[in-house]
């Protein structure tokens, strides 16, 4: 039986290694490359928490589909609603899509009005908006949203795309370290909700009325 020399293995051994770096590097040029901006936050209160939260809550939700690989503009000055100035910042990204809205807070709603237009495109972006009473009400909604943002890109009809396999692009420390930050936003908002529930109403004291005055002899 011939063994193989020190040498052969260790060709065959870099040889397959080279094999396994040329498969991922194209399947990460396969994915899709999806620019998210920061969203312009129109609130009196945290807007750059606001602002970072929603970008982490949404990297979050769009990587959880393998197909598109999320590029997040981490410059809080690239956050804009000109879909002009918005695809500019997608070319500088290398993305092929671009994110990109609002998030306002009047009275005691939130709502979260977004836009997804192809970087090379002239055509109208298309609007993903939600709207609810509450911060901690809108933050379920991110799901249907990042849904209806992967099925158009992946053109479909913005319906929820089919479930695909695999874990999200990224390192899986970093999107460990993500999905910290996201739950401790989420546990963080709904505390700022429960702290604002206006108390209900004390009941006044009830007054017992004075019975009948008991008659002298």
């Amino acid at each position: 039986m011939r063994h193989r020399s020190f040498p052969s293995r260790c060709r065959a051994s870099l040889g397959l290694a080279a094999l396994l770096l040329f498969a991922a590097g194209a399947a990460s040029a396969e994915r899709i490359h999806v620019a998210l901006l920061p969203v312009l936050v129109h609130s009196s209160e945290s807007r750059d928490y606001l602002q970072q939260g929603l970008s982490d809550m949404l990297v979050a939700r769009l990587g959880r589909d393998p197909r598109l690989a999320v590029i997040e503009v981490e410059e809080a000055a690239a956050a804009t609603t000109a879909a002009d100035t918005a695809r500019a910042a997608g070319r500088r990204a290398g993305a092929a899509w671009v994110v990109f809205g609002s998030f306002t807070s009047f009275g005691g709603g939130a709502s979260l009005d977004l836009q997804l237009a192809r970087v090379d495109g002239e055509e109208e972006p298309q609007k993903v908006f939600a709207q609810a009473a509450t911060m901690g009400a809108l933050i379920p909604m991110l799901d249907g949203i990042a849904e209806r943002i992967t099925g158009r890109v992946l053109g479909g009809d913005g319906g929820t795309p089919a479930a695909a396999a695999g874990a999200p692009a990224g390192g899986g420390g970093e999107i460990a370290e993500l999905r910290r930050r996201v739950e401790a936003l989420e546990r963080a908002v709904d505390q700022l909700g429960a702290s604002r529930m206006p108390e209900e109403p004390k009941a006044a004291p009830t007054v017992q009325p004075p019975g009948p005055r008991p008659e002298r002899e």
